[in-house]
């Protein structure tokens, strides 16, 4: 996964984003500002909406390389090079120049990015029960998204958080890294196909266009696991 567009360098990182960051921004960006906060604070002007619709879009992103920043901070600590982090679809990718020398570090790097998103969407929800007008219902949708970014990357698929940590205890157990890299992206797999055929159920079930964001997750995520997948033949 190469990034796209570079973003600088917090902390002493290369951190870019991939082209698929620019649609999913659009979209949360149009529905916060024709949905969500037209619902929650009516008769404002549009010009509003769009301006903290755009605002907390460029949050959430801002929150999504906390997520990274802390991965990446995680494997400094354990004496890892962390040569780039790039932020994508699903959320984002930290790139160690060398793999986890232990199942325990391996778990202890993959937990660091759900753990912050988990305390980031505590602080926003708690500081949107302060918060009045426009900015509160901002506040609280962002404090939900960390919430969710935080459960979703915990799911025990490759290249997810939780992933990663199904791959630290399949290595713990066989002792075998490459056959727990295997298991984990095959897990994604399967996790990925179950996503996008969700999605595209309820499409067709309900018509609801809300189906489309499984269904394109799912299918992303299925792709990077099979890409994955790949990479832990005996000839790669």
């Amino acid at each position: 996964m190469h990034a796209t567009f570079p973003l600088g360098r917090p902390a002493g990182i290369d951190v870019g984003a991939h082209w698929s960051v620019l649609p999913i921004m659009a979209l949360l960006a149009g529905f916060l500002a024709r949905s969500l906060l037209p619902g929650a604070v009516p008769g404002l002007s549009p010009a509003v909406y769009w301006a903290t619709g755009v605002t907390g879009s460029l949050v959430f992103l801002a929150s999504l390389l906390v997520h990274e920043l802390s991965h990446a901070l995680a494997a400094r600590d354990r004496g890892l090079v962390v040569d780039g982090i790039t932020l994508w679809l699903l959320g984002g990718r930290t790139e160690p120049d060398d793999d986890p020398p232990s199942p325990r570090t391996a778990i202890a790097v993959a937990v660091a990015g759900p753990v912050a998103s988990l305390a980031a969407g505590a602080g926003f929800l708690g500081v949107g029960l302060l918060a009045s007008g426009i900015v509160a219902p901002t506040l609280t949708w962002l404090g939900w998204a960390n919430l969710l970014l935080a459960t979703f990357t915990l799911l025990p698929g490759a290249p997810l958080d939780g992933g990663r940590v199904l791959q630290a205890v399949v290595w713990r157990h066989t002792g075998n890294p490459r056959r727990a890299r295997a298991a984990a992206a095959r897990s994604g797999h399967v996790l990925g196909v179950v996503l996008a055929s969700a999605g595209l159920l309820q499409l067709l079930w309900t018509g609801s266009t809300a189906g489309l964001w499984p269904a394109a997750l799912g299918w992303f995520l299925a792709w990077c696991a099979r890409a994955e997948l790949a990479t832990c033949s005996p000839r790669s």
